[in-house]
């Protein structure tokens, strides 16, 4: 927290110089998040696009902290914002999908996780977040299916591994379980939740 707080202090004082720079404005409103102080990073933010309006990443910035804030609308329209400059912008695709769901919206949510994995069909994360979704609305099956393809794509996924084991465990297949929770701890042997649960299993 100091350094961060250093930082900040730093980039106000490089601000006071030269207060037209929207790459500092972003970096103080990071930093401001970072602190949990998202009233002073909004309005930095704010700052970054006054002076750089065409920027996606600063209505990336600016939509995680209105929804820090509890905004959603506020944070879905700069969300929006981030993808009509960036269309292909993962991550404001991933959080606009989250706050959909988040606020009611899961078919607009599922579009969004369901989009990603077209756009990034090697990227393990994009599979692994559709099947949080579907865990979420318990679609199970389909949940074990999006976390088998992110091991595919990264056979060290642990997380991914975790939440089969944990499907089967709740499916009532527990030597199955436990070869999933196996498989995860051989990719990341110091995985807490993995841990516990194979011993659970074990028992």
């Amino acid at each position: 927290m100091e350094k961060i707080t250093n930082e900040i202090k730093q980039i106000a004082e490089e601000l006071e110089k030269k207060p037209e720079d929207d790459s500092k404005w972003n970096d103080l409103g990071i930093g401001y998040y970072l602190l949990g102080d998202y009233d002073q990073s909004v309005s930095a933010l704010q700052k970054a696009l006054e002076f750089n309006p065409l920027k996606a990443t600063y209505h990336f910035n600016l939509g995680n902290s209105f929804a820090e804030k509890n905004e959603p609308e506020q944070a879905i329209h700069h969300y929006l914002q981030a993808l009509h400059l960036q269309a292909d912008h993962i991550p404001s695709l991933n959080n606009l999908a989250d706050l959909y769901e988040h606020t009611g919206e899961p078919e607009k949510a599922f579009e969004l996780f369901r989009y990603l994995t077209k756009i990034s069909p090697e990227d393990p994360l994009s599979f692994f977040n559709l099947g949080n979704f579907h865990l979420r609305q318990n679609r199970h099956i389909e949940a074990a299916k999006c976390y088998e393809t992110a091991i595919n794509l990264d056979p060290g996924f642990a997380d991914a591994y975790f939440n089969i084991a944990w499907i089967l465990q709740k499916s009532g297949v527990p030597q199955k379980a436990l070869e999933y929770a196996e498989m995860g701890l051989n990719a990341e042997p110091e995985h807490e939740d993995l841990k516990k649960l194979a011993e659970q299993l074990k028992s």
